[in-house]
């Protein structure tokens, strides 16, 4: 992965679904990078990735909203891309051949790397040495203190701490966390092991935190250790997406 000095111009998206055909970019970024003099409301912007392979996305404008199009969805499964991928875009050439670089992460944080061109089911996946994989998903943000998770079915009735802050915060040592909301409110929970590898889990518990805040299937949260057994958990919802409407 080659960053080059004083690149500024990124932005990241964790993909929320894997079948709808357009993106929804950062307004910030896309006001300060892509709105570049006369634009057009509908402009050609290329995508590419380590393995040097480029994609065409249309990059549209509608009323205040910014969005990958027509591409979009080819770009998404030609890289096997998926819910609860974490990817990174740094504005390679600016205008007026506009090109990003793009970098996927899995749900479990690990880089994907693109390591053929054969067009098989094994060109994308994680890279990860075999003695740290992990089948849950998980993705950490800026350091091990705090990490992410999607809510899928299998967590509904038991959440997987992250392995990274379980090493730095001691949190297996207790029997039991307090989870904070963002309004404040503290819900007890049991930590338990789980599965032949003893990987603690938010237990019992966890399905009252759930239901007090309403999350749903695709939920995301973001969790993060505030001191001893105390978590905070930080929940984006997963709003209905309908394809933005062009106008005429």
């Amino acid at each position: 992965m080659n960053f080059n000095k004083g690149d500024e111009a990124s932005f990241f998206k964790i993909l929320l679904s894997d079948s709808v055909d357009y993106l929804g970019l950062a307004p910030a970024f896309a006001k300060k990078y892509l709105e570049i003099g006369k634009r057009k409301k509908k402009t050609i912007i290329n995508l590419k990735t380590e393995s040097a392979v480029k994609w065409s996305v249309k990059y549209v404008k509608i009323e205040d909203r910014y969005y990958f199009m027509d591409g979009w969805l080819k770009f998404m499964k030609d890289n096997r891309l998926q819910m609860g991928d974490f990817l990174v875009f740094w504005l390679c050439s600016p205008s007026p051949n506009l090109m990003f670089q793009v970098f996927f992460f899995a749900p479990n944080g690990c880089l994907k790397h693109p390591i053929s061109t054969s067009g098989d089911d094994d060109w994308m996946k994680p890279f990860v040495k075999e003695e740290d994989s992990d089948d849950d998903d998980e993705e950490l943000l800026g350091n091990v203190q705090k990490f992410v998770r999607v809510l899928r079915i299998s967590y509904l009735h038991r959440m997987p701490l992250s392995n990274a802050i379980l090493n730095t915060t001691g949190i297996d040592a207790y029997a039991y966390v307090w989870l904070r909301n963002d309004d404040g409110k503290l819900w007890k929970v049991e930590v338990a092991k789980h599965g032949q590898k003893g990987q603690p889990r938010l237990a019992r518990g966890w399905s009252d935190f759930r239901k007090g805040n309403k999350m749903k299937i695709q939920d995301i949260c973001e969790i993060s250790h505030v001191k001893h057994n105390l978590l905070h958990v930080h929940v984006i919802k997963k709003q209905k997406r309908e394809r933005p409407s062009t106008g005429k």
